[in-house]
């Protein structure tokens, strides 16, 4: 039995300033757009940030190496969060991570830490244990290894404040390492035009708030005065928490849910592995599907999830519409 911190997110940090130097463009490597801070090993040095290099293999799948670790393929950089995907080039990062994930020297830290216990099974064993996951790529002709996650997530701030507004992440002069927000790519107002639009703006917005203000004081004076005797009238109108990023239990609870027959029949058959625990998804286990794009991922591993963020955690979109349907395979 090993217990061990794994993590299926990394995270990477800037400290940004608006800039609106160097501008430099992205590539791809197969489906993946790679743009700074990242750059590949054939591009310029200028071209990412120092410790932020990936390679292209066979032009079709990027890899970041990791300098006590090994390499990782990359299944996807997200920069608006700033954090970026990978998995083991054999499919078994499961027995990479027993060895330890070790980021040392490295721009990355690790986001959703969790503890996982493993348990090494003879074939003949008979106990079931409750949400343990199991782990073919670890298991053998006479044995198999469950793992049993432990339901911890722990809250990391996100640098996206140029992602946010639309701009893009560079250098901010031909020298130093000093980074910066750019404009964007495309051609439009310069900064200060910009902003001289905005402030013409909001002189009037201003008045015309000021304006609704002191009439709405005005009549409730005057109806006051009319009506000394009355009393006064409170109205609340419920607020949604901005703060709240995540889903509630009876929102989660909505999202459809399957339950596995023995044949393990999957909306997809190709898509066998849940991308949060990277388990092969097993007879009589539940898994919830996400409205509108359709992913699935097992219920105990997209619960936790959702719970801090709404969004589908492979393409970010949230659902628009929900349908509490609770369906079977054979």
């Amino acid at each position: 039995m090993t217990l061990f911190e794994t993590i299926l997110f990394i995270v990477f940090f800037f400290s940004l300033q608006p800039s609106a130097s160097v501008e430099i463009y992205p590539v791809s490597c197969g489906n993946q757009l790679v743009r700074f801070p990242f750059r590949l090993s054939n591009q310029p040095d200028r071209c990412g940030y120092p410790r932020f290099n990936l390679s292209c293999k066979d032009q079709v799948q990027t890899v970041l190496s990791l300098p006590f670790s090994g390499e990782f393929n990359v299944v996807h950089i997200d920069y608006l969060f700033q954090n970026i995907w990978l998995n083991d080039p054999d499919h078994c990062t499961p027995k990479r991570l027993l060895h330890g994930l070790n980021l040392s020297s490295t721009p990355f830290d690790l986001l959703y830490p969790r503890s996982f216990t493993f348990f090494n099974c003879s074939a003949a064993a008979s106990t079931q244990l409750h949400q343990a996951k199991y782990i073919s790529c670890l298991s053998g002709t006479n044995f198999y290894v469950v793992s049993l996650p432990a339901a911890r997530l722990d809250s990391s701030a996100s640098l996206s404040t140029c992602e946010n507004g639309a701009g893009n992440c560079m250098f901010k002069s031909e020298t130093g390492l000093d980074v910066g927000c750019s404009v964007g790519f495309t051609n439009g107002l310069s900064r200060h035009a910009k902003y001289g639009i905005m402030f013409g703006a909001g002189i009037p917005v201003l008045f015309i708030v000021g304006l609704v203000i002191y009439l709405r004081n005005k009549v409730e004076e005057d109806y006051n005065n009319r009506h000394p005797n009355q009393p006064e009238l409170l109205s609340t109108t419920p607020r949604l928490d901005a703060s709240v990023k995540g889903l509630d239990g009876q929102t989660i609870e909505a999202y459809p849910v399957t339950l596995l027959g023995e044949s393990r029949r999957l909306p997809r058959p190709n898509d066998n592995t849940c991308p949060i625990c990277l388990s092969e998804y097993q007879a009589k286990e539940m898994i919830r599907t996400i409205p509108d794009c359709e992913h699935y991922f097992h219920a105990v591993c997209i619960d936790e999830w959702l719970k801090l963020n709404a969004a589908c955690p492979l393409c970010r979109n949230t659902p628009q519409t929900l349908a509490p349907i609770v369906s079977s395979s054979s």
